[in-house]
């Protein structure tokens, strides 16, 4: 935390999870397309020394607002997903085949 990072996006998850955290973190402009990409995102933010201490003094900050550690919003999203995938298997079923969740407070 405080120290950018670089990530180069691939075609397989263990390639895109970098990807997923920076734009989760607000910052997708870290996010490269190519090896290309990657050397020119790299090279200015190392170029920009400025740029690195604020970044230093707002990282944390970006980090503590973003729904990367907010628990219990992510503990709802997940939850309504489950949801919503229960629904979508009963409805394939049937009303009978399945009853209602009970809603977890």
């Amino acid at each position: 935390m405080g120290v950018p990072v670089v990530t180069l996006a691939g075609d397989r998850h263990v390639a895109r999870v970098g990807a997923s955290l920076l734009a989760a973190v607000g910052h997708p402009e870290w996010v490269a397309r190519s090896w290309d990409d990657y050397l020119r995102i790299a090279v200015g933010l190392a170029r920009d020394a400025a740029g690195r201490g604020r970044l230093r003094s707002e990282l944390r900050r970006e980090m503590r607002g973003s729904a990367i550690l907010d628990h219990s919003g992510q503990a709802k999203r997940f939850g309504a997903a489950v949801r919503s995938c229960w629904r979508e298997w009963c409805g394939e079923r049937g009303a009978s085949a399945c009853r209602e969740l009970p809603v977890l407070s």
